[in-house]
């Protein structure tokens, strides 16, 4: 497939105005940065307040949208966990996409600003995801839940099925994973000549904010990188990944090692979460992803 126009255009405004920048600092640097954009957290605009119907409410010390459609919504219920490398909050591009399949598959869609790193840990972010999933699962039949997450977020949904295990409570009807990132440990010697070119994310900052995040579990254990997890009695998997994207290497063995439960699909050379940018290179994900919502 030819380049887009579109995907050319946010190549260039990436590598100009060097957007993964962040993701190549570490220590105070770092910290200092993360703390400068968490205060800028993206809030439901105007177009998607007048799509969708949104209201909020709070979860521990969390924020959590509900975004529905205007009119009658189907029986089903998206739960969308934003990525963010686990410290950065729910972006614009989030919000857009997040209206885009709350209004293509007539489906309310529930939206947690769940805790960031390095203030939070996953221990946290369990203990909010458990308590929305907690009612969810007495609003909603489970086999009606889809849970969806993007980058970190993919991560967090992936572990999140670990959890529920743990805790005795339902499996979803399905797990949609986008670029996800499955291990932690960033050890993978596959991934050095795939950031050399990848324009969005790197790992050194990745590394010692997994740290962070971590809090007293390993990084090796499965609900901080999926990989080493044991997905056995999860529900239905399908990851969306693309070979442009340093977490690739590391989710083309996720999807081979859980091959019963997941469905793969790779695309090429496209970048990480291409499937939220406006461009025609990411519509066939789309498309497929709104089918498994409808």
């Amino acid at each position: 497939m030819k380049t887009s126009n579109q995907l050319k255009l946010i190549k260039t405004i990436a590598k100009l105005g060097k957007i993964n920048k962040m993701w190549y600092l570490q220590g105070p640097k770092l910290q200092i940065t993360i703390s400068k954009k968490q205060a800028k957290i993206a809030y439901p605009s105007k177009k998607l307040q007048t799509a969708c119907s949104v209201t909020s409410h709070q979860v521990n010390t969390s924020q959590v949208y509900e975004i529905a459609p205007k009119k009658s919504a189907s029986n089903n219920l998206i739960i969308y966990l934003a990525g963010g490398g686990f410290v950065l909050p729910i972006s614009s591009l989030h919000w857009d996409f997040i209206q885009l399949l709350v209004t293509k598959t007539n489906t309310k869609a529930i939206v947690p600003l769940y805790p960031l790193a390095p203030t939070h840990n996953v221990d946290a972010v369990m203990a909010t995801l458990t308590n929305i999933y907690q009612q969810a699962v007495q609003d909603y039949n489970p086999n009606t839940i889809t849970i969806i997450g993007d980058s970190a977020g993919g991560n967090i949904t992936l572990a999140f099925s670990l959890h529920l295990q743990t805790i005795g409570l339902p499996q979803p009807k399905q797990i949609i994973a986008i670029s996800p990132a499955v291990d932690l440990t960033f050890t993978n010697p596959d991934i050095a000549p795939i950031e050399e070119k990848d324009y969005i994310v790197g790992t050194p900052a990745l590394k010692e904010i997994s740290e962070w995040y971590r809090g007293t579990h390993t990084l090796t254990d499965g609900i901080i990188s999926p990989l080493y997890g044991d997905f056995t009695h999860s529900a239905p998997i399908i990851i969306f990944s693309s070979t442009g994207d340093l977490t690739n290497p590391d989710t083309k063995r996720f999807a081979a090692k859980n091959k019963a439960i997941t469905t793969y699909y790779e695309y090429p050379d496209y970048p990480h979460i291409f499937p939220l940018y406006p461009i025609p290179e990411g519509e066939d994900a789309r498309q497929k992803l709104i089918a498994l919502l409808i």
